[in-house]
This record gives C-alpha cells, sequence and structure tokens, in this order.
C-alpha cells in the first residue's frame, strides 16, 4: 500500500501499484492530467449541429467559462467577454439573423466552380439551422481596447491577429471543456458577419467598444457525428528545416478539401 493523493492509504499491488506510483510522480512534477487522457478529450471535439431540448445547468457553462478565462492571450490581455443567452426570444432571433447570412452564403457560393462550392451552401438552406434548439448560446466577444497591452510596433503590425488568436485560445478552451463535461457544441462564425455583428449588438446591448468573435451553441449531443478526417503525423511534421519534399501540389490541396466536406 502506498500513500494515496488526498486520501489515507490507498491498497493496491502489483502492476496498479507501478501505475499509480508513475502517477503520483507525474503530479509531484506538476503534470495534473495523463496525457492520454487529454488527447482523447480532443479527440471527442466534435462539432454538435443537433441537439436534445435537455437543460444545461448553469453549473456546467460556469465551467466552461472558468477553463476558458484561464487561456493565454497576447500581454495577458484577457480580452474575453462572455455574453450567455438563454431567452427563447432571443436565441430565436439570433438563428433567423445566422441564417439570412447562410442566405448571402450560398449566393456568394454560387459564384465558384462547381468543384469548390461548399457542400451545404451549394443549394438554398431553407430549414432552421440545427444549432437553434441548443439550450444556450455563449457569444464570446473582445474588448478592441484591450489591444494596448501589446508593444507599441506588435500593435501596429499585428494587433489584429493577436487579438484575434487570443479569442481562439479562449473559444478552444471553451470546446474541450463542454466536451469533458459531456456536451456537445456547434462553432457558429455567421455571428461575426458585418450583417450578423451589427444587429447582434443592438438585440444583446453589446457596446461598440466589444467586437463579437464567435458563438457557441452549447447542449446535449442528439447525433453521433461522422469520423473525423485528420492529416497523417508524417505529412506536417518538419525537423530543423522545411521538407519541401512534403509541400502539397495544387492537387492534393483541392483533393484534401473536397475530402474534408464529405
Amino acid at each position: 500500500m502506498i500513500p494515496g493523493v488526498g486520501h489515507d492509504i490507498i491498497p493496491c499491488s502489483g502492476r496498479d501499484y507501478l501505475k499509480l506510483k508513475v502517477e503520483l510522480l507525474r503530479t509531484e512534477k506538476g503534470v495534473f492530467m495523463n496525457y492520454d487522457d487529454f488527447l482523447e478529450l480532443a479527440r471527442k471535439r466534435r462539432s454538435i449541429r443537433k441537439f436534445k431540448s435537455d437543460p444545461v445547468s448553469d453549473e456546467y457553462i460556469d465551467r466552461i467559462i472558468e477553463v476558458a478565462r484561464l487561456a493565454p492571450s497576447g500581454g495577458n490581455s484577457q480580452p474575453w467577454e462572455f455574453i450567455v443567452v438563454r431567452k427563447k426570444e432571443l436565441k430565436d432571433r439570433i438563428t433567423e439573423l445566422v441564417k439570412g447570412q447562410y442566405a448571402i452564403t450560398h449566393k456568394m457560393e454560387l459564384t465558384r466552380g462547381p468543384e469548390l462550392r461548399f457542400p451545404k451552401y451549394a443549394k438554398p438552406i431553407t430549414e432552421t439551422p440545427g444549432f437553434g434548439n441548443a439550450p444556450v448560446f455563449i457569444i464570446l466577444c473582445g474588448d478592441l481596447r484591450t489591444k494596448e497591452a501589446y508593444p507599441k510596433d506588435v500593435v501596429l503590425v499585428q494587433g489584429d491577429s493577436i487579438f484575434t488568436s487570443s479569442l481562439a485560445s479562449a473559444f478552444g478552451y471553451m470546446n474541450l471543456a463542454a466536451t469533458s463535461l459531456g456536451l456537445g457544441v456547434q462553432w457558429v462564425s455567421a455571428v461575426a458577419s458585418p450583417y450578423v455583428q451589427t444587429l447582434i449588438k443592438i438585440l444583446l446591448h453589446i457596446p461598440k467598444e466589444l467586437e463579437i468573435y464567435h458563438m457557441m451553441a452549447v447542449g446535449h449531443p442528439d447525433m453521433v457525428p461522422p469520423p473525423k478526417l485528420v492529416r497523417a503525423r508524417d505529412e506536417l511534421i518538419h525537423y530543423d528545416y522545411y521538407d519541401v519534399a512534403k509541400l502539397r501540389t495544387e492537387q492534393q490541396i483541392a483533393e484534401f478539401i473536397s475530402a474534408c466536406r464529405t
């Protein structure tokens, strides 16, 4: 038997003893999560486009945001503001605005060759978007004034990209946190379009100093997403120098994009 973490004694023997001893050593070294568990969490994170009507507790939403607010940001600027939307009338209005944006997206897709058109928008979208029945929307906004946290030359040259990257890191944390709680999420980027953003900011009283990044629809999954296509490791890792032999041809890129969309 060996001492347990946060407990008096944990009885074990043989392989269990060795496994627990390794975990204790990892904890002593400051590693608080098993890598394999984290990898499995990342693999399970998928976009969900159909939700059950079951409610999501305030506690779960708080947990998602608690993780997100710990995300890295440029200059530790922490530009994020989270707007949690539960009222049905507000969610319905936001859903209709996004649907209106989808109509614009469809018209724009028609200007591309058939082989490049995004399948979802190749035809007019008549049905209500699947995320519309999710019990909770979380709209992530960023305060533009926080860019002043960066060095002056960075503000002038990379201010916009670092601001966006900071919000993206928080949004990624939100995805993983929701997945760890057994929830499904859909990443709704259409809320950032000028048309939708302008009207949502009026609807939700969002001040001009803030910019909408993206929205997360959160709920209990009512679908099983198809397997995700992931590029092979050997194709994308380079050591010391970029391996030009791995540079994909235009045809390979086109084939990959087509495969991603199926």
